[in-house]
Formats: C-alpha cells, sequence, structure tokens
C-alpha cells in the first residue's frame, strides 16, 4: 500500500520503491529537512538512494522497522517544506529532526512496518520525503 506525499510539489521526486527491510536512514536537518539516505535490502542486495547531503543516522538491527512517522510542513523562503520529521522505530523515536515547526502530520501504523519511500526534493524535501510504502 502507499500512503502519501503530504506538501509540496516543486521539486523532483524520488521513489525507492518498497524494500525487504530498511537498514539505516541518514538525515540531514538544520533549519529544515534538506537531504536523506536510504540504504536498504532489495532482492538480497543492499542498496543506498541519496537524496542531497547527510547529517543524522539512524541504525537498524535486525529485528527492527520502521513503524511510524512523525512531521511538521511548513513554509520555507515561499517553498513549502518538511520542517520537523520523527521516525518511530519498533523500539524507539529518533527525532525531532530539524528546527521548524508547522502542521503536524503523524503516519502511526497499527500493524505492519513502513518498506519504502518516496517524495520530492532538491535543496530541500519539499513533500514529506515520505510517502511510504506499508507491508504487513
Amino acid at each position: 500500500i502507499s500512503i502519501g506525499t503530504y506538501g509540496g510539489n516543486r521539486w523532483s521526486t524520488f521513489d525507492m520503491r518498497p524494500a525487504y527491510r530498511i537498514i539505516s536512514v541518514k538525515i540531514g536537518a538544520g533549519d529544515v529537512i534538506d537531504c536523506m539516505n536510504v540504504t536498504f535490502t532489495y532482492y538480497r542486495k543492499m542498496k543506498t538512494r541519496h537524496y542531497s547531503g547527510t547529517s543524522h543516522e539512524i541504525v537498524l538491527e535486525e529485528d527492527e522497522y520502521v513503524v511510524g512517522m512523525e512531521r511538521e510542513v511548513s513554509t520555507y523562503h515561499g517553498v513549502v517544506i518538511v520542517g520537523k520529521l520523527v521516525f518511530i522505530i519498533t523500539k524507539k523515536a529518533y527525532g525531532p529532526l530539524g528546527n521548524m515547526g508547522g502542521t503536524p502530520f503523524a503516519l502511526p501504523i497499527a500493524a505492519g512496518k513502513i518498506s519504502g519511500l518516496f517524495g520530492r526534493g532538491c535543496m530541500f524535501l519539499d513533500a514529506t520525503p515520505l510517502g511510504v510504502y506499508l507491508e504487513p
């Protein structure tokens, strides 16, 4: 199932498609969320999708999955962007990353996990970097 995106529609789209397992997420965040790298396994191969620079890293243990997200969408220099982002992992939450508040948007998942991400970005992530793919 794919859900999202919520935010702007100004820049290039990205789509990592559903993966077997997300291994790590690196997020660049100052005032706003401006970049992301996702490392994942897909058909028994490890791949990394690079969406700009990096700074904060979330490494998942073998038995951990991304099970939710919280974000705040705002306007920055006239562009709708993701200003804050929280990843909810099986065992704990990471964030908030980014300093700019805005309209909250949460994606709690009652069962299953997030297996892939998509959205838009260039200088900043302007649609939740995370439309998401969900699976049981």
